[in-house]
């Protein structure tokens, strides 16, 4: 016992000798200040590198975030434990360098069997500070490997293999969920959590999920049964519950849809399987587009057909027979005459539907530009207005009412 507390003595006043020169140990005064003054420039540099790492302000960072999967302007979470366990491993060594350069070298080994091997009691609880920050550095190391492996998996090994897009996404967000499940449970083991007392801790799960987390359990899974089912993929356009716009990631507990203003609705996963959902582009981005033109009641409807028709000429973006889809081409409908109009609809197909409205626009330049050219009036649709007697005011009423002595 002597022996090893001799060995671990010398051990770490070589340690102390080899990080300081000789002859600033002998002054411990100075030796103190070269030790403060150097943690504090090391703090300030992994905060420095962390901060700029995180906003990717250098070359090598930028291309280090590329190959971590980082999203361009997103920021590191792992970063912060990163620099965290530095400071929790950076002070303790220093304080520990500092007890043997003032001689306290017993003083020090028993800080240094605290930091490492027995520990420090709290309660009945023994905390190891070193196993912790070991857990929280192996969960941040195999959490950012489990990142770059995700990232791998989904742009270069996955596409070889020819699946959908849609699939290849799946595979690779349950890869992530996997992933932090293992980093986790590794963390865990290293910081020297029993294993097998998970179940007390499930139980207790089990518990706050039949008082009130029900509503996030449901949204865990029926984010799981998006991702096997896929009735919603990555890119759909969808619209459910008043809300419109395309799925750009599925997580755990909510689903991201993009509007056309660039702003983000987040909709609960199990809305999207208890509530209709409308999915326009499930199968293909095909859409049907329909323009309603109105003429007046003398003209002719065979020549309005054909200026319709001649309108969608050129147009790449309507689809024309096509026996593949089991389409045809663009063709008109004589829907209605009312009063003095005539009510027709010009009606097709667009190969992407999210360019339907630009297609519209375009058609009906021509269908104007025609029509005036033959003489053809574009008739607006008739507005209906409601006229609406309200009672006299009892002033005005009285007024009206002949007094009760005059003659009838």
């Amino acid at each position: 016992m002597l022996g090893a507390s001799l060995h671990q003595h010398n051990v770490m006043a070589g340690l102390t000798f080899l990080i300081l020169p000789r002859i600033v140990t002998e002054n411990p005064a100075v030796a103190t200040m070269i030790l403060v003054a150097g943690g504090v420039v090391f703090s300030f540099f992994v905060e420095w590198l962390a901060r700029t790492l995180d906003d990717a302000r250098y070359g090598w960072q930028q291309r280090l975030r590329h190959r971590l999967g980082v999203v361009e302007g997103k920021k590191i979470p792992e970063l912060k434990w990163l620099t965290l366990s530095t400071q929790f491993l950076l002070w303790p060594f220093i304080g520990f360098l500092l007890l043997h350069v003032w001689g306290l070298h017993d003083l020090g080994d028993e800080f240094s069997e605290a930091l490492t091997g027995g520990g420090i009691k709290l309660g009945s609880v023994t905390v190891v500070p070193s196993h912790l920050i070991m857990g929280i550095l192996w969960f941040v190391l195999l959490l950012t490997f489990g990142r770059w492996l995700k990232k791998k998996l989904e742009q270069d090994w996955l596409p070889l293999t020819g699946l959908e897009p849609s699939v290849r996404v799946s595979i690779a967000t349950l890869f992530g969920y996997l992933a932090a499940v293992v980093a986790i449970m590794v963390g865990l083991s290293v910081v020297g959590l029993d294993l097998s007392k998970l179940a007390i801790v499930a139980g207790a799960l089990s518990v706050g999920i039949g008082f009130g987390l029900q509503n996030i359990t449901n949204n865990f899974f029926s984010g799981l049964i998006l991702l096997f089912e896929r009735p919603v993929r990555m890119g759909d356009y969808i619209k459910i519950a008043g809300a419109e716009g395309f799925v750009r990631k599925i997580r755990i507990r909510s689903t991201e849809l993009e509007t056309w203003d660039r702003t983000s609705i987040i909709v609960p996963n199990s809305e999207l399987l208890s509530k209709s959902v409308e999915n326009l582009s499930f199968h293909d981005n095909i859409g049907r587009l329909i323009l309603p033109v109105q003429v007046a009641f003398e003209g002719d409807p065979a020549k309005v057909k054909a200026l319709l028709l001649q309108a969608t000429e050129g147009e790449k973006e309507l689809i024309g027979d096509n026996e593949k889809f089991g389409l045809t081409g663009p063709w008109v409908v004589f829907t209605d005459f009312q009063g003095s109009t005539l009510h027709f609809e010009l009606r097709g197909y667009v190969r992407d539907m999210h360019g339907k409205t630009g297609v519209a626009s375009r058609i009906r330049f021509r269908i104007f530009e025609l029509f005036k050219a033959e003489g053809i009036a574009i008739v607006a649709a008739p507005q209906e207005i409601s006229i609406k007697q309200w009672p006299s005011p009892p002033a005005a009423a009285a007024a009206e009412k002949p007094p009760a002595s005059a003659p009838q």
